[in-house]
Order: structure tokens, then sequence, then C-alpha cells
């Protein structure tokens, strides 16, 4: 039921607020009420909210547009011939987080079952009734079918014949499985594919019934290519940090300081610096216990508790207008498969009140402009299956995980995968802004109305960086402009702070 109300709010071109989502499942008849939701809000109106679901609940059919905060739409009479009182969007809406709590009743096996069907069915909905998906058909109809026909399907193995050199894909629905070729030099034989994403493909089925079917295309569930990003109705700008690795001996503290100096106006453009709203942080808050051998070496405070009382310190040197936003990573203390839930609660007691825990990754919106942030995990698993892919260009990675509208599929790899219900590592709705840390290093780049940032690290290269070849790019930030979605950098790795133009 999930799944259906997202999708009758996108078509109605509305994001859901978790809370508001939630109240919606709990109701007796959530497409009943989401249909009114939808009928008695302005056509342009961006959000669903749950003070909206609350109020029509409360106030049924007599709905007074003087009750309800509509976010992202202008003035307007309703359906119902009330006039509305408009406010713009709140500063912080959590649309999703990809951590589900649910309790575990069934064996791994089932739940990984329900979570690669979630993840199929989702993708499905995007690709099915695309124009380059002619005949769609589910995969066991196929053997009576001759000439062009089209699947939807996820892709199990990908292997190379040894002769010539085409890729053998051998791929599934949830009627049925079986294998294709795709020759070598065609489009579809250039693309990088990567086990588990969902790909439509349209075929050529010859009339020889042992013949293997051939893949005449490969569509990827994809951004649109004419999307725009949705930008801020007023003046807001946020700052996004990742990786600061509080614990480690390698912690960059006079970097930091340099930050929190530009942050109080006190560097240079204190312009820029005081029209900041929001502090973005996209993982590894802390250095964590045991993440890797003899970590001990590299550990300035060897107590997890003790490092978040530190991170606490450090949060309380931002200024107090500041709203922060933090998501765990694979360093923090919760659980390392993804999704990952939110810090818990005794942590959260060490830091300062006006900082917002979230899942990773989680979606929100900041002044009414979409926001995913991701710690990166996954990049360990998708770099390697890609040729040309490195861990100093994770936007280019980026760009693929929209394409896939998966941040990582690959199961069975070095990043472990949570069993839940839902695949909370797709990415729906398409973001304005796709956030990432885990490269220490500091990528911008835009993809088809999607602005990518991949936000640096506040650590020093490590031993253990060293030995695996990772050279960070560290002390850096990007503040983006919501209003006009322009980026400005901002490198304190330096003796004094740098201020940049876009570094696009």
């Amino acid at each position: 039921m999930r799944d259906h109300l997202v999708a009758f709010f996108e078509s109605h071109h509305r994001l859901v607020e978790a809370d508001a989502l939630r109240l919606l499942l709990e109701s007796p008849e959530p497409l009943l009420l989401s249909r009114r939701l939808v009928e008695s809000t302005p056509p342009d109106a961006t959000f669903v909210t749950r003070e909206m679901v609350e109020l029509l609940v409360v106030h049924g059919a007599s709905l007074s547009g003087a009750h309800l905060r509509v976010a992202g739409s202008s003035p307007s009479a309703s359906p119902l011939g009330v006039a509305r009182s408009i406010a713009p969007p709140p500063m912080f809406t959590l649309l999703s987080e990809g951590f589900v709590p649910t309790a575990r009743r069934r064996n791994a096996l089932e739940e990984y079952e329900e979570l690669f069907r979630s993840r199929y069915r989702a993708l499905h909905r995007m690709l099915r009734g695309r124009p380059d998906l002619p005949n769609l058909r589910p995969m066991k109809e196929l053997a009576g079918v001759h000439g062009t026909a089209s699947v939807i399907v996820m892709l199990r193995e990908i292997r190379r014949t040894a002769a010539k050199g085409h890729l053998i894909l051998s791929v599934e629905d949830e009627t049925g499985g079986g294998e294709v070729l795709v020759p070598r030099d065609t489009p579809a034989g250039r693309l990088s594919l990567v086990p588990d994403e969902v790909v439509g493909l349209r075929l050529y089925l010859g009339r020889e019934k042992k013949r293997i079917a051939r893949v005449e295309a490969i569509e990827r569930p994809d951004v649109a290519s004419n999307r725009s990003m949705r930008r801020a109705d007023s003046p807001s700008h946020a700052l996004f940090l990742s990786d600061l690795h509080i614990g480690s001996k390698s912690f960059m503290t006079e970097p930091w300081d340099r930050l929190m100096g530009f942050l109080r106006g006190d560097g240079p453009r204190p312009d820029l610096a005081l029209a900041i709203d929001h502090v973005v942080i996209a993982g590894d808050l802390v250095d964590g216990i045991g993440i890797y051998p003899n970590q001990e070496r590299d550990l300035g405070i060897g107590d997890i508790v003790e490092q978040y009382t530190e991170l606490g310190r450090r949060l309380r040197e931002l200024p107090e207008r500041l709203n922060i936003v933090v998501l765990p990573g694979n360093h923090d203390a919760v659980a390392p498969s993804e999704p990952q839930p939110s810090l818990p609660k005794e942590l959260l007691k060490v830091l300062p009140d006006r900082v917002r825990s979230v899942g990773n990754p989680s979606t929100f919106a900041l002044n009414g402009v979409v926001v995913q942030a991701y710690h990166g995990r996954s990049f360990d698993d998708l770099i390697p299956a890609i040729p040309g892919a490195s861990y100093e260009r994770p936007t280019d990675v980026m760009k693929l995980m929209l394409k896939m509208r998966h941040l990582g599929p690959i199961y069975g790899g070095r990043m472990p995968v949570t069993p839940q219900s839902r695949d909370g590592l797709l990415i729906d709705p398409a973001p304005e802004i796709l956030v990432t840390g885990h490269a220490h290093t500091f990528g911008v780049d835009e993809y088809r109305g999607t602005l990518l940032l991949n936000a640096s690290t506040w650590q020093a290269e490590t031993e253990y960086q060293r030995m695996r070849n990772i050279t960070p790019v560290p002390a850096r930030a990007a503040v983006v402009d919501l209003a006009s979605m322009v980026t400005t950098a901002i490198d304190c790795s330096g003796d004094e702070t740098a201020v940049g133009g876009s570094p696009a």
C-alpha cells in the first residue's frame, strides 16, 4: 500500500512527508483520504504534510483553507470554494528514511526475497509504459513470441563470452528467468551494467527454439532528461559536510576552527556565511571503534561515547541559527548494514538539541528543495564493478546511481544489506541535490536536474588509507544557494579560508 500511495501522489506531482505517509497508512481508507487531499489542495502544491492529513481527518469535507498550510503553492481558491491561507515551505521536512524498523517474524531468506521484490516492483513502475519498451511481457510469456518483445528484469549475473566478448545476462522477473545475449559492438553492449540492478530490455526473438534472445536496447529507470531543478521560493543556503571522524588522531582541528570562524562571519564572504540556514553532515560523524584492522593506533579518543561527546562539543561551535541534519555512516555506532537507522537516543543526549538525526539514506526538503543524503558505502562495491570508476571521481558513480535510480544494488559485496520489507536504497523521488561522503574527496557535478555533491572529509590521511592508496581531499565544504542552486566551494585546508566560485 505504501508504494501505491507514493505512486499516486507522484502522479499528481506531490511529495509526501514521512509522518504524513504514516498517518495515511494508519487510516481506514488511505487511498480515499489521499484522493481527497489532492482534490482539496491547489494543483501547484508541492508537499503533503502531517498537518494537512490531520486537518483533513478532523474537518472532513468542510476542510477550511484558513486552517490548511499548503507548502510550495500560491494563493488560490480550493475546489471546495474556500480561500486559502498559504504558508511558505517549512525549513525542514523529512520525506522518507531508508531504514524501516520492523519486528522480525520470518527467516532472513524470506525477508531478502521481499526486499528484492520491493525493488523490482518500484523500478518496474518507473520503466513500464516507455515507448522504447514495446510489446512488454513477463518472462514466462516469451516462449511463444517471435520478433520484438520487451521485458523488465533484474540482472542476476553478467559475464562475457570467451570467444567474441559478447555479454550474456542472466535475468529474472517475478514470473521466471533466463539468459539473453548483448552483442559486444552495440550501444547496449558498451554499457557498464552491475548485478542486481533493474532494467528494461528490448529483445529480438528468432524462430529457432534453442536460439538465445538478442538484446537490441537496454533502458534504465533513469531521471527524466527534461527535468528542471526545484528551487526555494525565498533566499536560503545550505552547507554540506561529511566524514568528520571525530575521535581520530587525524581529525583536522585547525581547518575545522577556520570553518567555524567562516560561519560566524569572521572570514571571507561574511555575507555568504551569514546567509547559511542549514548544515547537512553525510555520515562518519565519529571514527568509531574496531572499524578496520589496528584502528586503535589511529584513535585519539578510544571510547565511543566520548567520541560522540566530543562531536556534541564540536557541533555546539556552530552558530545557534543553523539547522543541523546528521546521518550515520559505516564508522558510526549503529548497525553497519544498509539502510542504517538514525543515531540511538543514548547518543543523541550528548548532541545539541537542534541536531536532527536521520537514517542513512534519508530524503528531506530544505525550504522546499528535495535532498537525498547518503553516506556512500556502496562506492566500495560499485567502483570495482565499473570500468574506469575511481574514488577520485565519486560523482561519476553518483550519475550511475541516478541512472539506476538506486544507491547500491549489488548484493553480497562489501556493503552488507539490511533485510526489510521495502528497499530503502531506491532514489525515489529524484532529488534536486544528491549528497554523499565516504570517498574522502570533494566533487561537484550535475546530472539531469540533480546537483551532485561529494562532501569531502575533516580527517587527514591515515596509515590505513595510505596502505589502500586513498589520497583524501580534506577540509572542503559546499555552500548551495537553494534559490538559485549555485554552489560555492569553501576550502579550509590552507592557512586561510578560501571561498571560490562554483566548482562545477
